[in-house]
């Protein structure tokens, strides 16, 4: 496979906030009186994946007005106090960068509340489209949810889908993946584990530890070469 260009979903590969969201969500029912206890975990973990409001309704079983009031805090949470990036994430995104690779972030964050986070983390220039809750009204699983991205791709670089590759952290992310035909790989610093092979059965190579896992990947299933060799 020639790889072209990488999408990448932000919150579990990027963003280390599996575990830290679990953690501010507990805090914003403590301050809304919203029950939280193991069955709310378990919907939550079942659920991550969804955009952040659909999340907190279905995992708590909350209104969509309680459910939007409770996520606009949590944005302003994560602005506040920027959740960690996973650790040698902002590496790996500069070594695909100067091997070439066209780096894409798919997310359902709002355009502002990503370009905030990244101007603090200093991402801005490690991507070269980024696609927000703004430029497609379309979600997860559906696989109309890549449109503007591959849009964008094809336009600017002339790249089509099948020299792209698509890094998730869900179930949600390989449903969504296999249906616009994308080769997905899919990290486990999100809710993704083994136990889900079954369900959602990928080849275990596309399974990666963490995203400093992918130049190896790339070193032994990109078939265009390498410039430069990840240390």
């Amino acid at each position: 496979m020639i790889v072209k260009a990488c999408i990448y979903d932000f919150d579990g590969p990027i963003n280390d906030s599996f575990r830290e969201g679990i953690r501010r969500i507990k805090i914003l029912c403590a301050i809304h009186e919203v029950a939280f206890g193991r069955a709310e975990r378990q919907r939550l973990i079942e659920s991550w994946g969804l955009p952040g409001v659909e999340l907190l309704m279905q995992g708590l079983n909350i209104t969509r007005d309680l459910a939007e009031a409770m996520y606009r805090e949590w944005e302003r949470m994560d602005l506040q106090d920027p959740v960690p990036l996973v650790p040698s994430a902002k590496d790996v995104l500069y070594w695909m960068h100067r091997n070439g690779f066209r780096n894409c972030l798919l997310t359902t964050r709002n355009r502002q509340n990503i370009h905030d986070i990244f101007e603090r983390v200093d991402l801005m220039r490690s991507f070269d489209i980024m696609s927000c809750r703004q430029d497609v009204e379309h979600r997860k699983p559906d696989p109309r949810a890549f449109r503007y991205v591959l849009e964008q791709l094809q336009e600017r670089f002339g790249i089509g889908r099948d020299d792209c590759i698509f890094i998730g952290d869900t179930p949600v992310d390989i449903d969504a993946g296999k249906q616009a035909g994308i080769r997905t790989l899919v990290v486990q610093t999100g809710p993704y584990l083994l136990e889900h092979v079954l369900q959602y059965p990928m080849d275990l190579h596309d399974i990666l530890k963490s995203l400093d896992d992918l130049p190896q990947w790339m070193e032994k299933n990109h078939d265009g070469g390498l410039e430069h060799l990840y240390d």
